[in-house]
């Protein structure tokens, strides 16, 4: 088996479960996080912090959509 190969397969096992995970619980807790900028009006300092957040949850959503949750 080449190096790639055992990177692949140690990256594939020991790194993409814990991304999916953090990913995943971060696209749920986002909303709670821009919902006041939404509250209080997006004006002209706030929409870069605004839009970032969006730009953030959207890569969360895409990295986390492969999480299951616990495996029993």
């Amino acid at each position: 088996m080449s190096l790639v190969e055992i990177l692949s397969t140690v990256s594939h096992q020991f790194v993409t479960p814990p991304v999916q995970l953090v990913s995943f619980w971060l696209s749920v807790s986002l909303p709670l996080v821009y919902l006041p900028l939404l509250l209080n009006g997006v004006r002209g300092n706030i929409l870069p912090i605004f839009v970032g957040l969006l730009a953030l949850h959207v890569c969360t959503l895409l990295l986390g959509h492969g999480y299951r949750g616990q495996k029993t």
